[in-house]
């Protein structure tokens, strides 16, 4: 699925790295997204966990292949929008609500980035359904759970892999106010507690350790196109 931050282009290189020594442990999300790359652990037990209710109402749906639709006029997308903005369910459930607006939303970004539809026949939308179906065979076991990542039950000696905001970047409305001091003394928590904990960013404290980067070209708009270099940083 299209979404911001995706680490689906990098999880190929990352994913060696965060899992190199597991055995049993269980491999936990606690900024799931797009699930670019928790849909590529596929043993184990996966916890993924997300402060967006949409967004984890929208998995547990496809999990259990629910109804949604596969064409999404603008009419039905700003009719979801409302209720989002609203903060209610008159004519949406929170999974539809998930769907529509991460299937329709340009670049993924959630009615934050306006409606996507069609460019020069390109259907943007019928795209991103595509790709997102195509995760479903590949999310089924995985334990999904509405949670500020404070507050989830991380099982004991578990492998955790953090995909936060990113510092000095745009943010989606969910994640502006997000305390980057207040996670990086959570981190150094979790690995005191015998986790094993890794973080992509662009930059960390002192106090954490880059294991991996790589130069990425992004183009989240048309005419925007950069060069950051990602990095996955554990604590030293």
């Amino acid at each position: 699925m299209k979404y911001m931050g995706n680490k689906n282009r990098i999880s190929k290189y990352i994913l060696p790295i965060i899992l190199r020594d597991r055995t049993t442990e269980p491999y936990v999300e606690p900024f799931c997204g797009g699930l670019g790359t928790m849909d590529k652990v596929l043993t184990g037990r996966r916890i993924a966990s997300d402060y967006n209710k949409y967004l984890i109402a929208m998995w547990q749906g496809l999990q259990l292949d629910l109804p949604r639709p596969r064409e999404i006029p603008k009419e039905l997308y700003d009719r979801a929008r409302t209720e989002f903005n609203n903060g209610t369910n008159i004519e949406f459930s929170d999974f539809e609500i998930g769907w529509i607006g991460w299937m329709a939303s340009f670049n993924g970004r959630f009615f934050d980035g306006g409606y996507s539809g069609t460019y020069k026949n390109r259907n943007y939308i019928d795209e991103q359904i595509r790709n997102t179906e195509k995760q479903i065979p590949l999310i089924k076991d995985i334990e999904f759970i509405y949670s500020n990542y404070l507050n989830l039950k991380i099982p004991p000696k578990s492998i955790i892999y953090c995909d936060i905001p990113y510092k000095n970047t745009k943010q989606y409305s969910i994640s502006k106010n997000f305390d980057h001091e207040k996670f990086y003394q959570w981190c150094i928590e979790k690995h005191s507690e015998g986790h094993k904990i890794f973080i992509s960013e662009y930059e960390m404290p002192d106090e954490f350790e880059c294991v991996w980067e790589m130069e990425i070209t992004n183009a989240m708009a048309t005419k925007n196109t950069y060069k950051p270099i990602e990095k996955l940083f554990i604590v030293k």
